[in-house]
C-alpha cells in the first residue's frame, strides 16, 4: 500500500482502486489516513447508503447524498482533508453528468488535501477521465496476511497442537491467491469436516482455488492420477524434473536456487508431450493449470480477447506457485505475423503481450 501512500500525499485528486476486497482495503485506507500529515478522515460512498464516515454506523449517512452527483458535490464543499471512497462508482460512469462532476471535481481538489477514491472489482474509465485518473492494483494477501488468519482458525480449536513448520508453509502457500475471506472460509470448512488443520487439509484448500479457476472461465484446472512413471523415455528431462522438484520452496529460495521460468516440448504427436506437464505438476506438488486459447480470443468488441488473456495471465499469477499449460501453442499463435489482414493484428496483440509476459513474470 506504500504506492497509495505516495499518491494520495502527492495529492493526486482521482485515484483507482481495483480489488474485490472491500473490507480489507478500507482497513488499509484507514492505515494510511491515521499516519499521513495532516491526518486525513476517511468517508465511505454507496448508491444505498449515500456518504458515512469510516467507522460510524451506517445511520450517520450525509443528507441527500445517495446519488453520484451530490456526493461528489458534498466532497468538493469538504473543508477538512479527507479521503473518500466511492464504491462501484463505475456503473455510473456512463452518465454525462456525472463524468462532468468528477471533472469539475479534479479541478476543485488540485493541491489540496482531500482525495476522490474509486474502489471497485471492475475496470471502466471513461475516455474523458483517463489523463486525470491513476489506476493503482490492491495487491492480494501476502503470506504474512495469510498467517494471521491461519492463527486466528488455530486459536478456535481446542486443544489443536503446535503446527510443524514445513506444514504451516504448505497451508500458507496452498492459500496464496484467495482473498483474506475466502482463505479463511476455506480454513474454516477443513475445520468443519476434520476438526483441526494439517498437512492433508492442502487439498481441501486447493478445491477453493479450483472454484476460482471455474469462474474465471479461461483457465482450467487439471488433475491428472497418473505418476511421472507412466511416461515412457525421455529419461533426461525426468531427471531434470525430479532434480528441481523442490525447486519452488523457501529452502530453495534461501539456498538462492533460481526458479525454474518454463520449459518448451517440441515433438510429434502421441510422444507424450501434454503427460509430461501434466504429471510434472503432480511430481512437484503444484496446481496445474491449463490456458485455453481458444476462450481468450473474442471478436464481440475491440480489446476484449487481449482483456482476457491479461485476465487469465493474472489470475494463474494469483495462484502461484503453479504451472502453467499452454497445449498446441504452435496453433495458438497461429498466423500472427500477418494478422493484421485476418483479425485486425488481434492475433499479434495477443503473442506480443504473452511474449512480454513471459520475460517480465517474477512471480513463481
Amino acid at each position: 500500500m506504500q504506492e497509495l501512500s505516495i499518491l494520495i500525499q502527492a495529492q493526486y485528486p482521482l485515484l483507482y482502486l481495483l480489488t474485490p476486497e472491500e473490507e480489507r482495503a478500507e482497513a488499509a485506507l484507514a492505515a494510511i489516513a491515521r499516519t499521513l500529515k495532516p491526518q486525513r478522515r476517511l468517508f465511505i460512498w454507496t448508491v444505498t447508503h449515500g456518504i458515512v464516515e469510516y467507522g460510524n454506523p451506517r445511520s450517520l449517512t450525509q443528507h441527500n447524498t445517495q446519488s453520484p452527483q451530490p456526493a461528489i458535490q458534498w466532497v468538493m464543499e469538504q473543508k477538512d482533508p479527507a479521503i473518500c471512497v466511492f464504491k462501484d462508482l463505475h456503473d455510473f460512469l456512463d452518465n454525462t453528468e456525472v463524468k462532468r462532476w468528477l471533472r469539475d471535481a479534479i479541478a476543485s481538489l488540485k493541491g489540496s488535501h482531500k482525495t476522490i477514491l474509486l474502489m471497485s472489482p471492475v475496470q471502466v474509465i471513461p475516455v474523458e477521465l483517463e489523463k486525470d485518473i491513476c489506476v493503482v492494483d490492491f495487491p492480494l494477501p501476502d503470506m504474512a496476511t495469510l498467517e494471521r488468519a491461519l492463527n486466528r482458525q488455530l486459536e478456535q480449536i481446542p486443544r489443536s497442537l503446535p503446527l510443524a513448520p514445513d506444514t504451516r508453509e504448505k497451508l500458507l502457500k496452498a492459500a496464496l491467491g484467495l482473498t483474506q475471506d475466502e482463505a479463511e472460509k476455506v480454513y474454516r470448512k477443513a475445520v468443519v469436516m476434520h476438526g483441526r488443520l494439517t498437512e492433508a487439509e492442502v487439498d481441501i484448500i486447493l478445491s477453493e482455488k479450483k472454484q476460482l479457476i471455474r469462474r474465471n472461465g479461461i483457465l482450467e484446472f487439471i488433475e491428472e492420477d497418473e505418476t511421472i512413471d507412466a511416461v515412457g523415455g525421455l529419461e533426461e528431462l525426468k531427471r531434470w524434473l525430479l532434480q528441481r522438484s523442490e525447486a519452488f520452496t523457501e529452502r530453495a529460495r534461501a539456498y538462492g536456487l533460481p526458479q525454474p521460468k518454463g520449459m518448451l516440448i517440441l515433438g510429434v504427436p502421441g510422444c507424450g508431450k501434454s503427460l509430461i506437464a501434466k504429471t510434472t505438476a503432480r511430481l512437484w506438488g503444484l496446481p496445474l493449470l491449463r490456458l485455453d486459447m481458444g476462450r481468450v480470443y473474442d471478436g464481440s468488441m475491440v480489446g476484449k480477447s487481449e482483456a482476457n488473456l491479461r485476465s487469465a495471465l493474472r489470475t494463474a499469477e494469483s495462484l502461484a506457485p503453479a504451472i502453467l499449460f499452454i497445449d498446441e501453442l504452435d496453433k495458438a499463435f497461429a498466423g500472427s505475423a500477418g494478422s493484421s489482414d485476418s483479425d485486425g493484428g488481434t492475433s499479434s496483440r495477443i503473442f506480443g503481450s504473452f511474449l512480454t509476459w513471459m520475460q517480465e513474470k517474477r512471480s513463481p
